[in-house]
């Protein structure tokens, strides 16, 4: 079972690999990587900054070259050379841009199934930090 956990009072720590549906308006204020803290403000970012971790190793970026143009949903295309075609488009390299409109537990599925898992990107080490706001993390 993966465990949640409170570093202060404001904050909770998630794992990327969770359910994603446990991120529905959530609020992100950081990423994890080990003890590394990436401060994020938006799920967008969260997305751009671990996909950029994950394209910065060259043996995940040739692979994530390979995968542009591969990866779709049912209308848009996930990871392309170029943003054409794309809704919101975020730039990850040179020649390579991922679709970013989409809502939290959408981008992290997408994230972790359908780009981050194919590359061979070890996740288990990552994790999103929560601004809590009056709320419970179930």
């Amino acid at each position: 079972m993966i465990e949640s956990k409170q570093t202060n009072q404001y904050e909770w720590v998630l794992p990327l690999l969770t359910t994603p549906y446990r991120f529905i308006g959530k609020k992100p204020t950081a990423v994890l990587f080990g003890e590394e803290r990436v401060v994020v403000k938006s799920w967008r970012e969260v997305y751009t900054v671990i996909l950029k971790r994950c394209n910065s190793d060259p043996k995940h970026h040739e692979t994530l070259m390979w995968l542009r143009g591969k990866v779709a949903g049912k209308e848009r295309i996930f990871l392309a050379d170029s943003p054409d075609r794309m809704t919101r488009p975020t730039q990850i390299d040179d020649a390579m841009f991922a679709e970013s409109h989409y809502g939290a537990a959408t981008l992290i599925h997408i994230l972790t199934v359908r780009l981050l898992a194919p590359v061979g990107f070890d996740c288990s080490k990552v994790n999103i930090v929560l601004k809590v706001e009056n709320c419970q993390i179930s």
